[in-house]
């Protein structure tokens, strides 16, 4: 054994003499539920202020998001932003580090990553720098390094409760967007959404660096680094032929994941499943367009305030839902959820029924919508995967399901020259969620209870 491996392994050994109790559990939970809600704040931040970031950088001085002056912005952004998720190729690559490095460097990473590609977004001062700041933001929100952290600390009874309890608290969270709007924005400044961003960019550099410093290394990578390390050159060789006949591998890597993922049925339909789930996804990024041309600013700035605590009341419920009634089920219960208040979100905009009302509405949908993406990217991936190639085979799941949003983008795009954006939010998303749910229900096996240290590739057969 090579001395660096050496000085790794008596590391490694070390730390597996930490016993996670109830109270590092308590502790480790704090600290990720933090660094949740800077993830989700950095997921939503945009899209809130997209309307305010087009006015302003396209001299829109009409602030009129039904003008011909704004569906050109959004004809340029739009493109753009899609043909920027193909540099999301690389993800994987790195995401499957953390199966060689471990998890504890990488959430940090993620965290100071999004830190800084919310600043280049707030300094910006073209749509070129624009995107480049999306696109770091882009880059580093998939990663989910905190939900791979909780699921292998955690008793695997608590996995999926747990995970959503924590997201359901940052979600909730996100309503410091609304309040930072309310504080901030001014229509007589457009610059003034910049402002925004600021709290938001300091949170996360500062809580990034720090997790470095409170967190431990999972459980769960520690005995299979261990038993890895352990191994002499020749079980090493051995474990190796093993693997290959078998389509896994001890220290993941992307295309040992990609095969893996394409060779293994239960993996493979949960790809189909969230491949066209993910066609859906996409209004997620106009909901602001559609409610600033339904009613004041003061009016959207309650919205962005009111969605996430019903976005986070339904991510907490579908957490306890997903341990009780099983991972199919939950999704089949919070797909129906997602369109029903996608209808009630599009109506309330289109009738006028307020603030409240759409907020409800699209608070409910987007926590059944991100509550099924979850279950469907992370949780049943996770439970499907061994250990060594856990991370490896989310990270390829994350790149290969989130292409299916081009589908959906690609439609928006050209129709949204043509019709209103919320009755096309309706007309692609209700055809390609059933689709994505019959799938589901019908060619994937429950993942519920599942041993993550026991799974193989004959686990789901």
């Amino acid at each position: 054994m090579e001395e660096k491996e050496k000085r790794e392994l008596e590391r490694l050994n070390r730390q597996a003499a930490f016993h996670v109790g109830a109270s590092y559990l308590l502790y480790a939970m704090v600290v990720l539920t933090v660094i949740y809600v800077v993830d989700e704040v950095t997921s939503n931040i945009n899209s809130a202020m997209q309307p305010y970031v087009l006015f302003d950088l396209f001299h829109i001085t009409s602030r009129d998001v039904n003008s011909q002056e704004y569906t050109g912005a959004i004809n340029v952004v739009a493109p753009m932003q899609v043909a920027s998720q193909f540099l999301l190729i690389v993800t994987p690559f790195y995401k499957a580090l953390s199966d060689r490095f471990g998890r504890r460097i990488f959430l940090m990473i993620n965290t100071v990553g999004m830190g800084l590609g919310m600043l280049v977004v707030m300094s910006a001062q073209n749509v070129w720098m624009y995107i480049v700041g999306m696109l770091c933001m882009l880059f580093f929100t998939p990663n989910d390094m905190q939900v791979l952290y909780i699921m292998e600390t955690a008793p695997k009874e608590k996995r999926a409760t747990l995970s959503f309890v924590a997201k359901g608290i940052a979600l909730i969270s996100v309503s410091v967007i609304g309040i930072l709007s309310r504080v901030f924005l001014n229509d007589a400044d457009p610059s003034s959404w910049r402002k925004v961003y600021m709290i938001p960019v300091a949170v996360a550099i500062v809580v990034g660096i720090v997790s470095y410093f409170l967190l431990k290394e999972t459980p769960v990578f520690v005995e299979q680094r261990r038993a890895f390390l352990s191994m002499t050159p020749e079980e090493r060789e051995q474990k190796k032929k093993e693997n290959e006949k078998d389509k896994t591998a001890d220290e993941g890597g992307v295309f040992a994941a990609i095969r893996y993922i394409f060779s293994n049925q239960q993996l493979f339909w949960i790809l189909i499943a969230g491949f066209i789930f993910f066609a859906t996804t996409f209004y997620t990024s106009y909901y602001a367009t559609v409610l600033e041309g339904a009613m004041t600013t003061a009016m959207v700035s309650s919205v962005l305030v009111i969605y996430p605590l019903f976005n986070g009341v339904m991510t907490i419920l579908s957490g306890f839902f997903s341990d009780r009634l099983g991972r199919k089920r939950v999704c089949l219960l919070l797909g129906s959820i997602a369109l029903v208040g996608l209808l009630l979100f599009v109506l309330a905009c289109n009738l006028g029924w307020g603030a409240f009302a759409a907020g409800m509405a699209y608070g409910c949908s987007i926590g059944g919508l991100w509550s099924m993406s979850d279950t469907l990217i992370l949780t049943m991936p996770a439970e499907s995967s061994p250990s060594g190639m856990r991370s490896s085979v989310m990270g390829v799941m994350s790149i290969l399901i989130g292409a299916g949003s081009f589908v959906g983008q690609i439609v928006f795009i050209i129709c949204q020259n043509f019709l209103p954006m919320g009755t096309l939010f309706l007309i692609i998303c209700v055809p390609f969620m059933i689709l994505s749910l019959l799938i589901l229900m019908t060619k994937v096996k429950e993942t519920k209870d599942v041993d993550l240290d026991k799974v193989t590739a004959d686990t789901f057969k």
